[in-house]
């Protein structure tokens, strides 16, 4: 089917099923409706491609409704689909009348018969969904195809829900009209047993007849019809314009429009009621309303409106209608000459819930939230659920800045009380951000963003606060962002290099080992410190890839040095919390040994005490597990930490580093010389060896020597230096003083 597309780019959802309802309400063609009904979808994921197939009247095949970004060669050869149990996704949706998920057509046995033809047309997964009439028959199915083999995700599940609802609607629609359209040619026998409400009337609006199904809208007898007038049917608020239709039907002009009634019990109904003039001898003699009762419809039109602009779990509004209540405010605040605040709230401490006793604590939580904060506001302001744990607050037509404080204090304040589900309590706090505006803004969705800024901030500042955004924030983060672009570039180009640094051993004054250090030599900001890289690197998630590379990068060039002759030293990696976190380091770890044959006493594994934060026992584990590979481990820059001591018997390491801090005023500073003095004794009672980072004096090398000092690295020895310098430094058979 050759269909025209039309654009739904930029359309919000809720204003495209506006559009779609609007296209049925006004009995638009089906095709032209399944088809934007499509279009509407697919310009919600560019990965996507929708398809509606329609029942045969014998209810056994599958036939083409609407497809326009399938190639139409698939669509042909589709046409006509069995239904059944191993036909494809949308044969057996249609034949199981529920939701099939096939996650690779590549690999499912249902699609034996088309999966040539979809793989050739690129299509990988495809999940469909059954449309039902409001008998409960199958009408046809609803189906999203993608390119890749895939599960559809909950936001994936419910656009594909919200859609088929809308087709199957659309299809009800269509298939109704007809039967009113048949109901006209045949109305002699359609009156007797039409299931809907038929009514024939005089010119004066008098009920002449009326037939079964009529007689339940008011009890007793056809007499309670006979003669009156069809107003004492319609409710009083509806009667004006229920009379303007009925007049434009005595004049000749057919007439369909909604009317509410009340049925027999009181119960109020919403009636489609099409009035069509009776012509006796080419002459308009009465009007004919025939009534069909769709109070269940437009309750599902009205929930299927509402669930696309509310969060189903906790009522309040969703992200969807967010920019247009934005808007909204900022046109108040303008035109009434007061302030806007936009605050961006997320949840401290909801995501360990979630993964310790499960989703079902953390949505009562959510919602219990939502409650305490609609509590905390004034009917004109606005709560959203941005998603997750995250909420934005809209205080419109304040009159100063700081009316906002009270507002964040109380619900901070809310937010902390105890929750107690089924028997549990439960804490949680409030990371918030504020920003403040006139509502003299080009693009208000910005207030957004720069309250988000702000909210981040408040987490980096211990959480638990609020935040005020400022222009110097804004700075950062734009600033932050463009550091975090060019580091994924580098990852992707392998930008970086390893500097090495020697490590000498105090007694011999030998090199027995080299700290693997990171550089980047950005091509055009130049050297940049890791200091300042590796923690946007941890907050993006990009310190993964770089800590791999790392990893297998400094096992390559110490096998290189090994093929050199030079031997006996240990390679020294620095590796990332979130890396060693994650439930495959050591198998990652044992892979790049593997792949470069090494020892795993050749490599050393330098972690520090925030690891012992999280999760200690889980990190301990993971740590004996590396020492079962021989890999040995030193806790590095020790002493700058906050973990208990009382971890450090148990942690099975093989080296202490003691930080640099300690070591740069050490030889004129009784108060860091004592403590290096006690971290040497206390380490050397434990059978630990250990390293004193950052030293750059003699003065500094006496002392820790004369402390009993294991192992020096600094700048007095050598600075770190790329593979081709520490390779020809290796190779030099001095010692070192």
């Amino acid at each position: 089917m050759n269909t025209p597309r039309t654009s739904f780019h930029g359309v919000a959802l809720p204003e495209s099923q506006r559009d779609i309802l609007g296209m049925i309400a006004t009995n638009h063609p089906l095709d032209d409706i399944l088809a934007a009904i499509c279009l509407m979808l697919d310009a919600q994921d560019p990965d996507t491609r929708c398809s509606i197939l329609l029942t045969d009247a014998q209810g056994k095949h599958l036939l083409n409704g609407a497809a326009p970004g399938l190639p139409p060669e698939y669509s042909r050869a589709i046409h006509g689909m069995l239904i059944g149990p191993q036909e494809g996704t949308c044969g057996t949706a249609a034949f199981r009348r529920e939701l099939v998920v096939t996650e690779d057509i590549a690999r499912d046995p249902s699609w034996e018969r088309f999966r040539g033809l979809a793989l050739g047309h690129n299509l990988r997964s495809c999940w469909s969904l059954p449309l039902f009439s409001h008998q409960g028959c199958v009408l046809g199915t609803f189906a999203l195809y993608q390119n890749r083999a895939n599960r559809p995700s909950e936001a994936q599940l419910q656009r594909l829900t919200c859609a088929a609802q809308l087709a199957a609607i659309a299809i009800r629609h269509e298939r109704d009209g007809q039967c009113l359209e048949a109901s006209e040619q045949r109305f002699r026998s359609l009156f007797t047993y039409n299931p809907n409400p038929v009514f024939a009337l005089d010119l004066a609006g008098n009920i002449q007849s009326v037939n079964p199904a009529g007689l339940k809208l008011k009890p007793h007898t056809a007499i309670d019809f006979i003669g009156h007038h069809f107003s004492h049917l319609v409710l009083e608020e509806d009667l004006e314009r229920v009379s303007q239709h009925f007049s434009a039907a005595r004049a000749g002009a057919p007439q369909r429009f909604e009317a509410r009634v009340l049925d027999e019990s009181g119960k109020l109904l919403t009636m489609d009621i099409s009035n069509l003039p009776i012509m006796v001898n080419g002459e308009i003699v009465g009007v004919f309303g025939i009534a069909r009762d769709i109070s269940e419809q437009k309750h599902y039109e009205r929930q299927l409106s509402f669930n696309a602009s509310h969060d189903r779990l906790t009522g309040l509004l969703n992200r969807v209608s967010l920019e247009d209540r934005l808007i909204l405010d900022c046109h108040i605040s303008r035109r009434r000459k007061r302030r806007l605040a936009v605050m961006c709230i997320d949840l401290d401490g909801f995501k360990s819930i979630n993964d310790s006793i499960g989703h079902y604590f953390g949505d009562q939580v959510l919602i219990e939230v939502a409650q305490r904060m609609t509590r905390q506001v004034r009917p004109g302001d606005t709560i959203v659920r941005m998603g997750g744990d995250e909420f934005i607050v809209l205080l419109p037509d304040l009159l100063r800045d700081e009316d906002v404080v009270p507002v964040a204090e109380r619900l901070m304040a809310s937010i902390a009380r105890p929750y107690c589900i089924q028997g549990i309590d439960l804490h949680v706090s409030a990371s918030v951000g504020i920003t403040l505006s006139d509502g003299h803004i080009e693009q208000p969705m910005q207030l957004i963003q720069q309250a988000d800024m702000a909210m981040y901030k408040a987490k980096q500042q211990g959480r638990n606060n609020f935040q005020w955004y400022t222009s110097d924030l804004n700075q950062r983060v734009c600033e932050h962002a463009s550091l975090r672009n060019d580091l994924q570039k580098a990852i992707e180009t392998q930008s970086f290099k390893l500097h090495y640094q020697p490590q000498i051993e105090a007694r011999t004054g030998r090199v027995v080992g080299i700290e693997a250090l990171l550089r980047w030599a950005h091509p055009e900001k130049g050297f940049i410190s890791p200091a300042v890289f590796i923690p946007v690197a941890e907050d993006s998630g990009q310190i993964i890839p770089l800590s791999l590379w790392v990893l297998d990068t400094a096992c390559a060039q110490l096998r290189q040095l090994g093929e050199q002759g030079i031997t006996g030293i240990s390679m020294a990696v620095n590796i990332s919390p979130m890396h060693f976190q994650r439930g495959q380091f050591v198998q990652c770890v044992q892979a790049a040994l593997e792949k470069h044959g090494l020892r795993g006493e050749q490599l050393e594994l330098e972690i520090t005490e925030s690891l012992l934060l999280h999760n200690a026992e889980q990190a301990i584990d993971t740590l004996h597990r590396l020492k079962a590979l021989g890999v040995r481990i030193a806790l590095d820059d020790f002493g700058t930490g906050f973990s208990s001591l009382s971890y450090l018997k148990r942690l099975p390491i093989d080296k202490i580093k003691i930080d640099r801090s300690f070591i740069q005023e050490i030889a004129t500073d009784h108060h860091d010389a004592a403590i290096t003095q006690g971290i040497i004794s206390m380490a050397h009672h434990l059978s630990l060896t250990v390293v004193a980072e950052g030293v750059e004096t003699a003065s500094q090398v006496d002392f820790l020597r004369g402390s009993r000092c294991d192992i020096f690295q600094g700048y007095y020895f050598a600075k770190p230096m790329p593979y081709a310098e520490i390779e020809a430094f290796l190779s030099q058979p001095a010692s070192h003083p």
